[in-house]
């Protein structure tokens, strides 16, 4: 039976998930109040929907303020309902972080509700570059910093441990320095895009040769990719 210590990269992206929450917390209260003054909780609570509308309600009428009773999975329903007026400015017009925080809610939900195996390290590695790229858009550098420590010092997996004898004699394909070149690691979820040059080929490929495959173009990968049936993403690191 497998247990939390068996699962190191969903624990680790636990710990930075709850960084990041304690960080967003007061950063989406104060910028709502700046605009909204007192009528900050009710803004918040028009935000949510449904159930977790009732939820927080609930917990504001317990006594709890409005910043302990928001959690992460609140925070891309209230940037997007208060991007014109709030938040648009906040994240200096940067558009892409509304879709970073709805990927940052699918890894926390992932981390909290695992299946049987762990987390894939490149999963993992990816949803930590995100929330560190929105911490450091809130100018919360320790968070970010701690995230970014957490994502350095995730272990490899320990069939490819050096204590296991490093990885599979399998045929290793060998990344292009061209940045023509375009890789795609297929067994992610969404499928990740990966420029040639990226630190992710280069680390990778050639130790998990079954999941990434190199393509001429971007535009070939994007098709390889979306007849997988599931969504690509560009590397947010290499694009």
């Amino acid at each position: 039976m497998s247990t939390m210590k068996d699962r190191p990269y969903r624990d680790a992206l636990n710990r930075a998930v709850d960084i990041f929450r304690d960080a967003m917390r007061p950063f989406i209260v104060l910028h709502m109040m700046e605009v909204h003054g007192d009528r900050v909780e009710d803004a918040i609570l028009e935000s949510l929907q449904g159930g977790r509308r009732d939820d927080v309600k609930w917990s504001l009428e317990q006594g709890m303020n409005i910043e302990d009773s928001i959690d992460v999975n609140d925070f891309p329903h209230i940037v997007r309902e208060n991007w014109p007026r709030v938040f648009r400015s906040a994240f200096k017009g940067e558009r892409a972080v509304k879709d970073t925080l709805g990927q940052i809610v699918d890894a926390r939900n992932k981390a909290v509700h695992p299946g049987p195996e762990d987390l894939g390290l490149e999963y993992v590695k990816s949803r930590l570059h995100d929330i560190a790229d929105v911490l450091g858009r809130i100018d919360a550098p320790d968070e970010k910093r701690e995230v970014e420590k957490i994502r350095d010092s995730l272990p490899l997996p320990p069939e490819h441990s050096p204590k296991n004898g490093g990885a599979p004699n399998t045929p290793t394909p060998t990344p292009s320095p061209d940045r023509s070149s375009y890789w795609l690691n297929a067994i992610m979820d969404p499928v990740i895009l990966h420029k040639g040059t990226c630190m992710y080929v280069k680390k990778y490929a050639g130790r998990y040769p079954g999941h990434w495959t190199e393509y001429p173009t971007k535009d070939a990968a994007d098709a390889a990719g979306r007849s997988t049936l599931r969504r690509v993403q560009d590397c947010g690191i290499c694009f």
